[in-house]
């Protein structure tokens, strides 16, 4: 019994590096007590419970909340069937739990009858253990199945030769190559098993025939209807290559019907399902259930619309004044009424015997300078001239800021929406459209975020339009987007921006204003939290994002990014910006006419009187 003490040690140290065991046994005090102490010396926790034929295993029984445990059976003990049949029950049989499992007689014929219909997959860590009494060795055999429910078979194979003496263990010699790389990548090759894969298809009804679904599903035509099934199942196809095994496909029409039940959820969790050939947005309901395995693709839905270019929509009085501040403008102003003031003495002085400006006109002169129209009368004297030589100078300069400015306007980035937020959105007069995918549809009926939900009401519900024309089609919506500035389309961007780049000019492009209909985020590979496959499909999406395989069919199917060239247009000046002049100009032609009816009106009372 001491060389099977130091085995256990020697196995729960040296091979499974762990620190926490279960002594599952029919011994004697005595053997327990030097078994305890040589564990205790190595630092090892160790819990011993005894097998009795009477034995009752409660529910709880072994669960634990560290990272693994280590589990010691001694499979010739009575009640050892038992504990093996409930390890099967309860799938212990997994990664977070390392098994040795000692028989001292070497029937191999009843290890076969325990576990060739247990719960024991790919991800099993199950070592058997006997005893040679010619060498007086310890023979140790890795025991997994690829996949029962897969029509995987029973594997036991020699792992090594250990000697052990009363003191320690070593290595005797290697009965298989398990020892050259990790017990994952020994299995990695699900050969002759059949995966079943869950996948959605909502463009077709699911009645039609298995070979049509199949052509859509590999077609790359209509890249909008659904894209993520597609991507996914065509994404899937390196992957079922790397693993030699067949899928066989389970279609819906659905991802879900709420959070966490029915579509390919309901199959992933109810185990009808290995594989979710789609990917998931990852929710707090579903990490219930399921574990992401890898990122899959960048998920973004937003609310695409141009500026509305209507007067209404951008007019604004203060357009021509925001190249300078209001302080610029201020002294700008009162150095021209200071010049005028200054012409007018110089005209007074020059003039004596003359016709002579007054103050009003010496003003206007000075502003016609300002504005870098000429005057009509100039001074005489060397200093007038000096003088008004200087305002035209200082003229010059506020003209070409002023004009750069404007310019640099007009040719930088097109001025965006004020409209910046959903609330803002469904405040204002502009029609939707909404792209009829099923997660954006259920999204928008279903949220509960405010702003979501005052949307829905106002655009949706509280529209005078029929549904078929707010639920158009994604190259239709993007169409509209372009020919009726001020439309706004919800949709994402996976499917959008393909017809963006294909219809939009440019210059369009650069117009285009964005609001995000929900936070962006990413959609995930998920598997149950209970799937064996988990690591071996994380190993293997990993190495095809390493290689770029996976980027490549990405790329092939969604655009995530827009390209604004400004530059390869003529900038056209719209009335939302020439409004302000007109506007401008018209109030001043009836100040003035009201000026010279006022003039009119004073003369005629003067020549009356």
């Amino acid at each position: 019994m001491i060389q099977l003490h130091n085995l256990i040690v020697h196995n729960l140290i040296h091979m499974a590096k762990l620190s926490h065991v279960i002594i599952l046994h029919c011994w004697s005090m005595d053997s327990l007590s030097h078994l305890a102490l040589l564990a205790q010396s190595k630092n090892i926790f160790t819990q011993f419970k005894p097998l009795h034929s009477d034995i009752q295993l409660n529910d709880d029984f072994p669960n634990h909340n560290i990272l693994k445990l280590g589990v010691f059976l001694d499979i010739d003990c009575n009640s050892s069937g038992t504990v093996l049949n409930m390890a099967s029950a309860k799938r212990l049989f997994s990664y977070r739990y390392h098994w040795l499992i000692y028989d001292r007689s070497m029937n191999f014929s009843e290890l076969e009858s325990h576990f060739k219909e247990a719960q024991i997959f790919i991800d099993a860590d199950v070592t058997y253990v006997t005893y040679d009494p010619i060498t007086k060795n310890f023979l140790l055999y890795d025991v997994y199945n690829k996949g029962r429910q897969l029509g995987g078979d029973l594997n036991i194979t020699a792992d090594r030769e250990i000697s052990c003496n009363e003191t320690s263990c070593r290595d005797e010699r290697y009965l298989s190559d398990l020892y050259t790389r990790s017990a994952l990548q020994h299995r990695k090759s699900l050969t002759g098993l059949t995966i079943r894969a869950t996948a959605v298809v909502n463009a077709l009804p699911l009645n039609v025939s298995t070979k049509e679904i199949f052509d859509f599903m590999n077609s790359k035509d209509r890249i909008q209807l659904d894209t993520y099934s597609r991507l996914g199942y065509q994404a899937r196809q390196p992957l079922r290559d790397m693993l030699d095994c067949k899928f066989k496909y389970i279609f819906r029409d659905r991802w879900s019907d709420g959070n966490a039940t029915g579509g390919m959820i309901g199959d992933l969790i109810l185990d009808k399902a290995d594989l979710a050939i789609a990917p998931f947005i990852y929710s707090f309901d579903r990490a219930l259930f399921l574990k992401p395995i890898t990122k899959f693709s960048v998920f973004r839905e937003i609310c695409m619309f141009r500026n509305p270019r209507s007067v209404s929509a951008g007019l604004s009085a203060t357009e021509f004044l925001q190249p300078f501040s209001g302080g610029v403008w201020l002294t700008f102003a009162l150095l021209l009424f200071l010049a005028g003031c200054l012409l007018w003495v110089t005209f007074t002085l020059e003039r004596r015997k003359q016709w002579k400006p007054s103050l009003l006109t010496s003003c206007l002169l000075s502003f016609g300078a300002g504005c870098i129209q000429g005057a009509w009368l100039t001074p005489r004297s060397m200093g007038g001239r000096m003088a008004f030589f200087a305002l035209m100078v200082t003229s010059f300069l506020m003209y070409n800021y002023y004009t750069s400015i404007v310019v640099s306007k007009l040719l930088g980035q097109p001025i965006k929406s004020n409209i910046r937020t959903l609330q803002q959105l469904a405040d204002s007069n502009l029609d939707v459209g909404i792209e009829p995918t099923v997660y954006t549809r259920t999204y928008l009926e279903t949220s509960e975020d405010y702003n979501v939900r005052d949307l829905y009401r106002k655009k949706v519900l509280g529209s005078k339009r029929s549904l078929d024309r707010i639920y158009m089609p994604t190259e239709a919506g993007v169409k509209s987007v372009r020919d009726q500035e001020g439309f706004v389309y919800i949709t994402g961007v996976a499917t959008a921006y393909e017809f963006v780049r294909k219809h939009f000019l440019p210059h369009q492009i650069c117009e285009l204003n964005e609001i995000p209909l929900r936070d962006a985020s990413h959609t995930h590979t998920v598997l149950a939290k209970t799937s064996p496959y988990a690591e071996l499909m994380k190993l293997s999406e990993l190495r095809m994002l390493e290689t770029g395989v996976h980027f490549k069919h990405e790329r092939s199917w969604m655009e995530t990014k827009l390209h604004c060239y400004q530059h390869n247009h003529t900038v056209s000046v719209g009335l939302e910006y020439a409004a302000p002049l007109f506007i401008i100009l018209l109030g001043a032609i009836i100040l003035c006419m009201g000026i010279l009816g006022l003039e009119v009106i004073w003369h005629r009372h003067c020549t009356l009187h």
